[in-house]
């Protein structure tokens, strides 16, 4: 028999336990529905925490000294042709200050009216109400404008306004754009006709001079064209313009990015069946290739005073024809400036073929000559040239070779100023200055007249019908200047 026994302590503490244990039960179980009601309502409580410490740059100021800055005062649009709309403009708009500020309104000064087109984050509308801008952030507002059609020649204004209102201040940003009515050309054969310097005519697809056919553009013409334009003439292209009146031929953006950018539309190309082409005191720029020839056996195509520049390939190329070129620029092209290719007659003078700065990277020489068609079985053809008076050349080391005269060639060759290393022995000849730099005015400027020490001053030989130079400036009689341009006396 076991006998337990119990200790006088352990006896009191079951007493308390046992007085105790129910009440100790219930606080906990009330502890614990406190943490289930404390977590249900953390969220909220978060929240309200957040709520409490908003950022500064949240805090919405009413100070009417806070206002806003923009990316410019004047959104300004070049020649918009009338029918075309326009390319966007974007505006950027910032909040400098550290507290955000709520802009009441944004519109149009024109409203409904104006020719403008807003489009605010997304939206487009004439009026956005109520917009929040926070402290240090900014926002783009896209602005574009369509130019009602008017019979007028010479380009117009047409501005407006967007306004913004933000704590009872009012800040503006003008809109302006010159619109001017056009003659487009779209897809389109051409007969005989004449394209006058009155309104600019802007080509959006191909157009055919067809056989037969003579297309004249006037003195003072403008000749726009978009990236799918192509000037194809199967006929005869007659262009007029003067030293006081050149046609130009250019991109259709007008915008100062695209004034030098090449390659904005194919160019004008010459067909096997057009003859007794003559294009005078013409610029051609932003081409793929200025001038495309390949009309053999006709009669041939004659530039005089002409500029073609930024071909992304191509100044001239032409392919077993009649080519004669006079007092011309070329400059900055991604391929050949002059190209006769599997033979024909050519004859380049007084002509300046150059590359300064040349963004593109070429991988041919400047001037190229052979009785072959690379690729072709075209090879051995009769090839005749003519080089006098001239200047080709560029800067910086890549390119020492800028001549390539390959095959049976008979040629003239004679008082001109060339880059090459390949016929530094054989081109030594007939007063030709081999490797000289020519000392132009201003190359970063892409201005190729000659500076006063240039050695092509005096340099060139009298040439027979050749009165003036590019800028129609009158060329000395007994000892003139090599290249597109008689140097004045400043």
């Amino acid at each position: 028999m076991f006998l337990r026994l119990r200790s006088p302590l352990s006896y009191a503490l079951r007493q308390v336990l046992v007085c105790f244990l129910p009440d100790l039960t219930n606080r906990i179980t009330d502890n614990l529905n406190t943490l289930k009601y404390l977590l249900a309502i953390l969220p909220l409580l978060c929240l309200l925490s957040m709520v409490g410490c908003e950022p500064k740059d949240e805090v919405i100021t009413t100070d009417p000294d806070a206002v806003l800055r923009f990316s410019a005062d004047t959104v300004l649009f070049d020649t918009v042709f009338v029918t075309q709309g326009s390319v966007t403009r974007r505006l950027k708009v910032y909040n400098t200050n550290q507290k955000a500020v709520r802009i009441s309104s944004i519109n149009l000064a024109g409203a409904n009216a104006s020719p403008y087109k807003l489009i605010i984050n997304g939206v487009e509308s004439p009026v956005v109400n109520d917009l929040e801008l926070r402290g240090q952030d900014s926002l783009y507002i896209l602005v574009s404008v369509n130019v009602n059609p008017a019979d007028q020649n010479l380009p117009f204004l047409v501005a407006d306004s967007i306004l913004f209102h933000t704590n009872g201040s009012q800040q503006n940003v003008k809109l302006v754009a010159y619109g001017q009515d056009a003659v487009f050309h779209r897809k389109s054969v051409l007969g005989t006709t004449k394209w006058a310097a009155g309104k600019p005519h802007v080509l959006l697809d191909t157009v055919l001079v067809r056989e037969g056919a003579t297309l004249t553009i006037e003195k003072g013409a403008q000749v726009f064209a978009s990236n799918k334009a192509v000037l194809l003439v199967n006929g005869t292209l007659r262009v007029e313009g003067t030293p006081e009146e050149r046609v130009r031929f250019s991109g259709l953006r007008r915008e100062p990015a695209y004034v030098n950018a090449p390659g904005q539309w194919e160019g004008i190309r010459i067909l096997t069946r057009s003859e007794n082409n003559v294009i005078r005191y013409a610029d051609i720029r932003n081409t793929m290739y200025g001038l495309r020839i390949g009309n053999p056996g006709k009669g041939g195509t004659l530039l005089e005073g002409c500029a073609i520049q930024y071909a992304f390939l191509d100044g001239i190329v032409a392919f077993t024809s009649d080519v004669k070129v006079v007092n011309t620029l070329i400059h900055n092209c991604g391929q050949y400036g002059f190209g006769g290719l599997g033979g024909g007659n050519y004859e380049v003078l007084y002509s300046t073929i150059v590359n300064y700065s040349n963004q593109l990277q070429r991988e041919t020489p400047a001037f190229v000559i052979t009785d072959y068609i690379p690729g072709t079985e075209i090879k051995n053809q009769p090839t005749q040239l003519r080089l006098v008076n001239s200047i080709v050349y560029s800067d910086g080391s890549s390119y020492k070779n800028e001549v390539l005269l390959d095959g049976s060639i008979q040629a003239e060759i004679a008082h001109n100023i060339l880059r090459t290393e390949a016929y530094k022995n054989t081109l030594d000849v007939n007063s030709n200055l081999l490797n000289v730099d020519p000392k132009f005015k201003e190359v970063r400027k892409q201005n190729f007249s000659l500076d006063t020490l240039s050695p092509a001053s005096g340099a060139a030989t009298p040439l027979q019908g050749i009165n003036k130079d590019l800028r129609g400036i009158n060329r000395s009689t007994t000892k003139p200047d090599i290249g597109a341009f008689e140097r004045t006396i400043d």
